[in-house]
C-alpha cells in the first residue's frame, strides 16, 4: 500500500500546503461558511450556539465582567479570524506551487481557520474535549459531518507535525 504524502510539510523557509483540487475547494467552501457565520450573525439562537466555542469565556464566574469582555474583544476576535480566513483562501486558490508556501504566521492562520471550522462542527455534533464524556453516538460517528470533522482533525494534525518538525 502506497503511503500518501503529508498535505502540509516543511519546505525551505516555510511550509507547503498542498491539498488536492477537490480538498482545497471543500476547505475554501467551509471557510466561506465560517465567514458567513462570523459576519452575518443570525438572531436564531441555535445558529448563535454554533459559534460560541469560537469566542472563549474569560470570566466564567462573573456574568457582568464576561459581557464586558465579549463587548470589548469580540469584534477584534472576529476581525482576526476573518484575516486568517482571507490569508488561507489566497493559499488554497494559488496556481503556483511557490504561492502555497507559507511562513509560520501563515501556517498558524491555516491552523486557526481549520480549528474554527472544527469547533463549529464539533458543537453541531455534540463532540467535546471532555475526557469523561461518553463516546460519540454511533449515528453521529457515521454521519458525513463527523467524517468531515475527522478529516479536518487529520489535516490539523499534519499542520502540528509540520510546525514541530516531524
Amino acid at each position: 500500500m502506497r503511503r500518501r504524502r503529508s498535505p502540509v510539510r516543511g519546505s525551505g523557509n516555510g511550509y507547503l500546503i498542498e491539498l488536492g483540487e477537490e480538498e482545497a475547494a471543500l476547505v475554501a467552501r467551509l471557510l466561506d461558511e465560517l465567514r458567513q457565520l462570523l459576519t452575518n450573525p443570525s438572531p436564531d439562537s441555535s445558529e448563535r450556539l454554533l459559534t460560541v466555542r469560537l469566542f472563549p469565556v474569560a470570566h466564567a464566574d462573573d456574568e457582568e465582567a464576561e459581557a464586558e469582555y465579549q463587548r470589548l474583544m469580540r469584534d477584534d476576535l472576529v476581525q482576526s479570524k476573518l484575516e486568517a480566513i482571507a490569508r488561507v483562501e489566497s493559499v488554497l486558490t494559488a496556481e503556483r506551487r511557490s504561492d502555497r508556501i507559507v511562513d509560520e504566521e501563515g501556517l498558524t492562520a491555516f491552523m486557526q481557520s481549520l480549528n474554527g471550522i472544527r469547533l463549529v462542527l464539533g458543537t453541531m455534533l455534540g463532540v467535546t474535549d471532555d475526557p469523561d464524556a461518553e463516546e460519540v453516538d454511533e449515528q453521529v460517528e457515521n454521519s458525513p459531518e463527523y467524517h468531515l470533522y475527522a478529516y479536518l482533525s487529520w489535516l490539523l494534525e499534519h499542520c502540528v507535525r509540520a510546525v514541530s518538525g516531524q
